[in-house]
């Protein structure tokens, strides 16, 4: 190790003739100054219930009055009852409208009775919540100073790559305006902290305090809203999460406008395109969110039809299931919005006018009774099927081999087969025979294996020969 020490400098000293400024670190100085003042932090009080603290950062040691009420020497009918514990939450936020309106994470002002936002002047102002976003973990405070605030704007997360350089602003450990710098570590990090989870992670320092704050990108905008960190240590070891402006910006405007997000609705269930189901269908490639179902008197219906792949959504990439339905909560109630998909081979596209979801069970599609058949056994698939048309599809009987393998089981029903819908055992007959021995990809609906009922599905069979 001690050539190692003495070489390193020698090796620098060598390299330095050929290193560029681009490859070191940009300067942040001017950045710093630019958004400092329309970084703030927040002071939330929330009573203190005895057995819990609050979502916020901070927090009071939790203890109750040990003794609540208590007789008064010389008067046993007169009692002293000490004024209610609080508990106080400290936080971050930053202006995004020079009205008055400030971002932060719901957890920080989540059950607070008083809320004060300090500027970096020193300067403090009592807020009202003008709405909060448990779902995205989001809440916007609304306060009147009188005057226009400095503000900061809105980037777009969609645009920035692993390796970007980032500073986080903020309030950690109560620290008003420190600034941390770092790089965007990966992205779409799903932890288990909110509905819609699709952090971006970075190894700028955040800490306990630095929730609600801005990630900047070098432009000044904001790309991410710091909401959480893995910090087995309890401080900060280089992993934190934001959540990305993609979602951050419709959310607030609709807080502070609307007093709530009201999100939109498509109206399709979705499935991962495995292998099996891309080379059946002859699908270009594996990404994208393949339909199972279309709900009637959806967005959705008569554009979108079983066996079509979703690939963008309102300009953004869609390349699973997941990323549909986060992509679809960026949306409120009442926006159109252009929608990219497969549809028999062919790329599509066509504008669908989000709507609020219906009541929980409103999504079931009604398809055209047929008149009975006989049944029907499929030997090379292992399917039984009935000669009694379901409401939406055909029933199977029985299931062996392939498709039991496969999950299927009696009392299912397809009702497509390579993206041909289905009524009669005989139309699932047709179908599969003319496939001259390949797999065949059903969309099946009923409960799953392990009794689960998430809609219809779409399963690979490949027959014995």
């Amino acid at each position: 190790m001690k050539f190692l020490a003495r070489a390193l400098p020698a090796l620098f000293l060598f390299a330095g003739p050929a290193a560029h400024a681009a490859d070191l670190p940009p300067p942040l100085a001017d950045l710093a100054a630019k958004v400092a003042p329309a970084v703030v932090s927040i002071a939330s009080m929330a009573p203190d219930t005895g057995n819990s603290s609050p979502d916020g950062d901070g927090g009071g040691d939790g203890s109750s009055a040990s003794n609540p009420t208590a007789d008064t020497p010389g008067d046993a009918a007169s009692t002293v009852v000490p004024p209610p514990k609080t508990i106080e939450s400290l936080g971050s936020g930053f202006v995004f409208d020079p009205s008055g309106y400030i971002l932060t994470n719901n957890h920080v002002v989540n059950g607070a009775s008083n809320v004060t936002v300090t500027f970096p002047d020193g300067t403090v102002y009592p807020a009202i919540i003008a709405g909060r976003d448990a779902d995205a973990d989001l809440a916007v405070l609304k306060i009147n100073a009188g005057h226009k605030l400095p503000f900061v704007q809105f980037g777009d997360s969609t645009q920035m790559r692993v390796g970007d350089w980032v500073l986080a602003v903020g309030n950690p450990f109560g620290m008003p305006g420190t600034n941390t710098a770092g790089i965007i570590s990966a992205l779409h990090r799903r932890i288990g902290d909110t509905k819609f989870d699709d952090f971006i992670q970075t190894d700028a320092a955040i800490n306990k305090g630095n929730s609600g704050g801005p990630l900047f990108n070098l432009q000044g905008q904001v790309i991410g809203v710091n909401s959480a960190i893995y910090a087995p240590t309890g401080t900060s070891d280089g992993i934190g999460f934001s959540i990305p402006s993609a979602m951050a910006e419709p959310v607030a405007e609709a807080l502070a406008h609307e007093g709530k997000m009201k999100r939109g609705w498509l109206g399709v269930a979705t499935e991962e395109v495995t292998p099996d189901i891309q080379a059946a269908l002859k699908l270009p490639g594996t990404k994208g969110a393949l339909v199972g179902a279309v709900s009637a008197d959806s967005p959705a219906s008569g554009i979108l039809q079983p066996g079509d792949v979703i690939t963008a959504l309102g300009g953004a990439a869609i390349d699973n299931p997941r990323a549909l339905s986060i992509r679809t909560a960026e949306f409120q109630v009442g926006q159109s919005v252009e929608v990219a998909f497969i549809h028999n081979g062919a790329a599509q596209q066509a504008h669908l006018m989000l709507t609020a979801p219906p009541p929980a069970h409103d999504d079931n599609i009604a398809q055209k009774q047929e008149p009975p058949s006989g049944p029907v056994r499929l030997s090379a698939y292992g399917l039984g099927l009935a000669g009694q048309p379901a409401a939406d599809g055909v029933s199977i009987t029985s299931s062996t081999g392939p498709a039991a393998k496969a999950g299927i089981v009696a009392g299912d029903v397809i009702e497509q087969v390579n993206g041909v819908a289905v009524a009669t055992a005989p139309d699932v007959q047709k179908q599969v025979g003319g496939l001259g021995g390949d797999p065949a990809v059903f969309l099946i609906s009923g409960a799953m294996p392990d009794g689960n009922n998430p809609g219809p599905r779409w399963v690979p069979v490949k027959p014995t020969r």
